[in-house]
């Protein structure tokens, strides 16, 4: 068995004691090779989470644990994404912890914080790009925005309620108008993986 490594608590998933902050070799083989995306990932990130651990603390001290553990999930999707290991790995344990009720959730909780304090540190010494928006194109296919929109979901990128939004009568229209709010109202309570259910329900892609 891989030996807990120091400084996380005992409730972590086993990370490697030799695992990089970041492991960008990783993440833009996640990203099939492309070098480009994966640093507007960085920045996305970047610019993103910066105020995650406190967005957790305020829903707590508010009573909403389920706002929290969806937070914590986001969190953990993206930290995933860009590979950073040992946040993905607290940021889970948080994520079990709010959905279990255990106990510790402030020392889990004070461990995403510092763990995601490692990686905007190591984000902040690298350039990156300083426009995370695409260029403009042509307004792509129904088709296409669903995809776009399942892998923003997957990744736990907050700018999937502005596509929801902008794309919100083609959206109705390919899926159903229930399945449309369905899906807007669970976007917006960060409810990504309910969200994508609602995307990949058989017979939805090809409606």
């Amino acid at each position: 068995m891989t030996p807990h490594t120091p400084g996380l608590p005992s409730s972590c998933p086993d990370v490697p004691p030799t695992s990089p902050v970041l492991d960008i070799e990783a993440g833009v083989e996640r990203l099939m090779g492309n070098r480009a995306i994966y640093l507007r990932a960085l920045a996305r990130f970047r610019n993103d989470y910066r105020n995650a651990a406190p967005a957790i603390r305020s829903a707590l001290d508010a009573g909403d644990g389920p706002r929290a553990g969806r937070l914590a999930h986001t969190l953990k999707g993206a930290a995933g994404m860009i590979e950073a290991p040992g946040l993905y790995a607290a940021a889970l344990a948080l994520e079990h912890a709010l959905r279990d009720g255990s106990s510790g959730v402030d020392a889990l909780l004070a461990q995403v914080d510092a763990t995601l304090a490692g990686v905007l540190r190591e984000l902040d010494a690298m350039v990156l790009p300083e426009h995370v928006a695409p260029p403009r194109t042509p307004a792509p296919a129904v088709g296409d925005k669903l995809a776009r929109l399942r892998a923003m979901l997957d990744i736990g990128d907050g700018a999937a309620a502005e596509l929801v939004a902008a794309a919100h009568g083609e959206l109705s229209a390919h899926l159903g108008k229930r399945e449309c709010e369905e899906l807007s109202a669970a976007v917006a309570d960060f409810d990504y993986e309910r969200a994508l259910d609602l995307l990949d329900r058989p017979g939805q892609a090809d409606r």
